[in-house]
């Protein structure tokens, strides 16, 4: 009896492992374009934005997206090394300022309710990904 629970909860742990792998995979094989696209549709979907809303989210999506990449390359070319506290208050401090600016920019483009809502659209997907961080420490 214990050897099949045993063998149960392995594969069930290696099931969700797995699939944990997969979902990451997935979003490090878009390109920053199909990432705009993709987020630009969602949010088409979502607020009901019109055609010239459409166009302005996507390039700032875009531009989003090849930041996020450049940065990334650069810190793989690192090797991972530890940040100095004064490294990490400068990295922590530029990704602030990129929100802010991501902000006033998508405040300029929505109405007053699409922001709201956009707004509390990312704080919900923040919320659901501190939660999947938080469970994946334990």
């Amino acid at each position: 009896m214990k050897y099949i629970l045993t063998t149960m909860f392995l594969c069930l742990t290696m099931t969700i492992t797995a699939q944990r792998g997969e979902d990451h995979q997935k979003r490090a094989q878009l390109s920053p374009e199909q990432h705009a696209t993709l987020t630009t549709k969602k949010m088409t979907l979502a607020l009901d934005l019109n055609t010239l809303q459409v166009d302005k989210v996507y390039k700032v999506q875009l531009a989003q997206a090849q930041k996020r990449e450049a940065f990334l390359s650069e810190r793989k070319k690192d090797d991972r090394q530890a940040l100095t506290k004064e490294q990490r208050f400068e990295l922590e401090t530029k990704k602030l300022d990129h929100k802010i600016a991501l902000q006033k920019e998508m405040k300029s483009i929505l109405t007053a309710d699409q922001f709201k809502k956009w707004h509390e659209m990312k704080h919900k997907k923040n919320q659901k990904r501190k939660g999947k961080h938080h469970t994946q420490r334990r």
